[in-house]
């Protein structure tokens, strides 16, 4: 993605993770139960079914119009690159690997 793209629909490659599931949704996973932060430093559970792991190009906070809701941008994972966006659902809404349009809103920064 680039600045020019900000507010322009865009074709992203859909995944989604859910943490309880353990590795490699979780990187820390003891006991049964996911303790990680996302990588924002944020809990993941405060961002189920509003959080995404995104590119490392695209800042936290970055925001995504997608499935009729805003999603921000409040993780990254080792396999996201290029497009693909990770959302933090406990059900996927597509499948693995889907193309989709949203929407991006671009945040000022990290």
């Amino acid at each position: 993605m680039t600045p020019d793209q900000v507010g322009q629909p865009i074709t992203i490659r859909y995944s989604h993770y859910w943490p309880p599931l353990g590795p490699p949704n979780c990187a820390v996973f003891i006991d049964g139960r996911c303790i990680s932060k996302t990588a924002s430093g944020e809990p993941w559970e405060r961002w189920v079914g509003r959080g995404v792991a995104c590119p490392p190009e695209w800042p936290f906070g970055t925001q995504l119009l997608a499935f009729g809701q805003t999603w921000t941008c409040v993780d990254r994972g080792s396999k996201v690159t290029d497009n693909w966006v990770d959302f933090l659902v406990p059900e996927p809404h597509l499948a693995y690997g889907s193309l989709v349009e949203v929407k991006v809103i671009w945040s000022e920064g990290e």
